[in-house]
């Protein structure tokens, strides 16, 4: 079964380093590392779950190491998300993801969605350890964007070495579990070849087809670790329905990855949903759901 591995938010260089408040106040944050490329930086909100928010900047937020790189096209927000398995086989699951996508091409030929084979990605950490993974990503030559279609990544070293979920690095102040939910914000006319290949992708039905198929898909995936009293994650493609959202498509290329709600358990007097990401740059939505009505 797939799981959700991690979430990509895109941020500036200086707040890679010094983060901004509704980061720090929330969140406590992991030591990444600088990738095999040179070009990009991390660090690391880890979940409870298994999973975890990845914050990355451009090294200096110099525009050459943009160039060239799968992201260097996006702006500042959510740009891109992965699933694994928790069986961790790369080469296992993309043969089984390329059956479905063959099956779902049979029986809709105009839906054209190829993944590329595995290839190898890396780290390295602060405390100099080596961290290899393998990741499977869409091609984009069918027509779609890197963060439209999700990506998957597979461990080659321990997961907890890109992932550590001791207690210190996985008890926020806010009280985060895990993700809740996701919404990608797509056009009308993508929508009903979207939500099919989805389904395929992730090898789960749409819960959404009892109400309109058309106007919205949703799916919902386990956690890789289960928290007590923690509803399954679901994830969401929406025809956007506010000017707002509409316009973040718009100048995002057509889509728009936003509304990311993070579950929490139990911190404080924080009721319903609230929104952290407010004031300076605009991530595109980032929400607190504390469970208490």
């Amino acid at each position: 079964m797939l799981h959700l591995d991690h979430i990509i938010v895109l941020i500036p260089y200086a707040s890679l380093h010094d983060p901004p408040t509704w980061i720090t106040d929330n969140f406590t944050l992991s030591q990444g590392g600088r990738h095999a490329d040179g070009k990009t930086e991390n660090k690391l909100i880890c979940f409870r779950d298994g999973s975890y928010i990845e914050l990355i900047a451009f090294v200096n937020d110099d525009p050459k190491n943009r160039e060239g790189h799968w992201w260097g096209g996006k702006k500042f927000g959510i740009i891109d998300f992965a699933f694994t398995d928790s069986a961790g086989d790369a080469s296992i699951q993309y043969s089984e993801l390329a059956e479905r996508l063959k099956l779902l091409n049979a029986k809709d030929s105009a839906i054209k969605i190829e993944y590329a084979q595995p290839v190898a990605g890396g780290r390295k950490r602060p405390d100099g350890e080596d961290v290899k993974w393998k990741v499977t990503f869409p091609v984009l030559t069918t027509g779609y964007q890197r963060g439209e279609l999700p990506f998957f990544c597979h461990d080659v070293t321990a997961r907890t070495l890109r992932a550590p979920v001791e207690e210190k690095n996985v008890s926020h102040p806010c009280g985060a579990y895990g993700i809740s939910q996701m919404t990608i914000y797509i056009s009308e006319s993508s929508l009903p070849a979207l939500v099919e290949s989805y389904s395929a992708i992730l090898n789960v039905p749409n819960s959404a087809a009892r109400d309109d198929p058309s106007r919205l898909g949703i799916f919902s995936l386990g956690r890789l670790r289960k928290v007590d009293g923690a509803p399954d994650p679901h994830f969401k493609l929406l025809v956007p329905s506010e000017e707002s959202q509409a316009k973040a498509a718009e100048e995002r290329s057509g889509f728009f990855i936003g509304n990311l709600v993070i579950g929490c358990h139990g911190v404080g007097e924080r009721t319903g949903i609230q929104r952290i990401d407010i004031g300076g740059t605009d991530m595109g939505g980032l929400f607190l759901d504390s469970g208490k009505a």
